[in-house]
């Protein structure tokens, strides 16, 4: 074999092992990188015990994750938000009134979410509480105050949850991909330990995602549904009523004289320490006229 044969089989040799040194570098590279979303191959040498840990969400796009772009607000996000009023007028019939609000409140796709009725001397009062679209609360309002003369107080008040909405929206994405994440390792996982880790993890993350889209759901029913809570009340009375006022004088009159009855059975021992008193004071009096007449 000539010195020339011997370079060319030596220099493929330092070749073909410098490859295989560059390959398992890779593969060492490979393990030493997997995180919690990757199962340790057996075959690269490494340990086959997973890290359990959580891992960190896919990165969202810049500004995503609070409904902004580069500190900039993203356009074409619509709008959310909550819309809740408060009125309170005088009437002259209470049952034509209740009509003339379920006639606008069923025209306007709502409901009576609460109802409430005060029997008042002077001033019967109802209190219902509607929830009517959002869209036909304005409508709605201006309904149920057509033909009133004194309206005592009115109040809306609205609140802009897009902020809420945004963030819970992408909480939820973050969620959902770092379950599915999840799913994937518990496939590769090879032992038991291992598993219920996993699942352990699964678990916590379910329940983030059912809580958040409970919170999501309520305010998307709150956007969607505004709540107007109407007080109406009847003035009824006129003039002296000197009628009316001598048979609750009458009445009153009953039930205090009872009363009194009442209390003056609960002081019966003060009644009898007084009459033990009383019968020896005139006991002593009588003994002293005996006295005297001896």
């Amino acid at each position: 074999m000539t010195i020339l044969n011997k370079c060319l089989i030596t220099t493929v040799a330092i070749i073909i092992m410098a490859c295989g040194a560059n390959k398992s570098s890779e593969d060492a590279g490979i393990s030493n990188n997997m995180s919690v979303n990757d199962v340790v191959d057996k075959s690269t040498g490494g340990d086959s015990k997973m890290e359990i840990n959580n891992p960190a969400p896919p990165p969202q796009p810049p500004g995503q994750e609070d409904g902004t772009k580069g500190g900039e607000p993203v356009s074409g996000i619509e709008k959310k938000l909550i819309k809740n009023g408060e009125v309170g007028f005088q009437v002259n019939d209470l049952k034509t009134t209740k009509q003339k609000i379920e006639t606008a409140m069923k025209a306007n796709g709502g409901y009576i979410a609460k109802e409430n009725s005060y029997d008042y001397s002077n001033n019967p009062t109802d209190e219902l509480i509607v929830r009517v679209p959002a869209k036909e609360f304005d409508k709605f309002l201006a309904q149920v105050l057509t033909g009133v003369e004194k309206i005592d107080y009115k109040r809306v008040d609205i609140e802009d949850v897009t902020e809420q909405f945004v963030d819970i929206e992408a909480r939820l994405r973050s969620k959902h991909q770092l379950e599915t994440k999840y799913a994937e390792l518990l496939t590769k996982a090879t032992s038991m330990e291992d598993i219920l880790k996993i699942q352990k993890e699964m678990e916590i993350i379910r329940e983030e995602i059912e809580s958040a889209e409970g919170r999501l759901k309520y305010l998307t029913n709150q956007v969607g549904y505004s709540t107007l809570k109407i007080t109406y009340y009847e003035h009824t009375s006129t003039g002296f009523n000197f009628g009316g006022k001598m048979g609750n004088a009458l009445k009153d009159g009953s039930t205090g004289f009872l009363w009194f009855l009442i209390v003056m059975v609960q002081l019966w021992p003060l009644w009898l320490i007084a009459g033990l008193a009383w019968w020896f004071i005139l006991f002593l009096v009588r003994r002293n006229r005996k006295r005297k007449q001896l």
